[in-house]
């Protein structure tokens, strides 16, 4: 997320991965870091609707 808030500003959303070191399958660390359908989806309306 490192030089995005400059772009969101303060009632943006950011998904982003910000620490390293996570093993598994891409199913589990894309939901575990909120890389999903269902996340990108509800934080894009909390952006359009605010």
């Amino acid at each position: 997320s490192f030089g995005w808030h400059k772009y969101v500003g303060l009632d943006g959303e950011i998904i982003s991965l910000d620490t390293f070191g996570a093993s598994g399958n891409a199913e589990t660390l894309f939901k575990q870091f909120g890389f999903t359908v269902e996340n990108v989806v509800d934080k894009s309306a909390k952006v359009v609707n605010k």
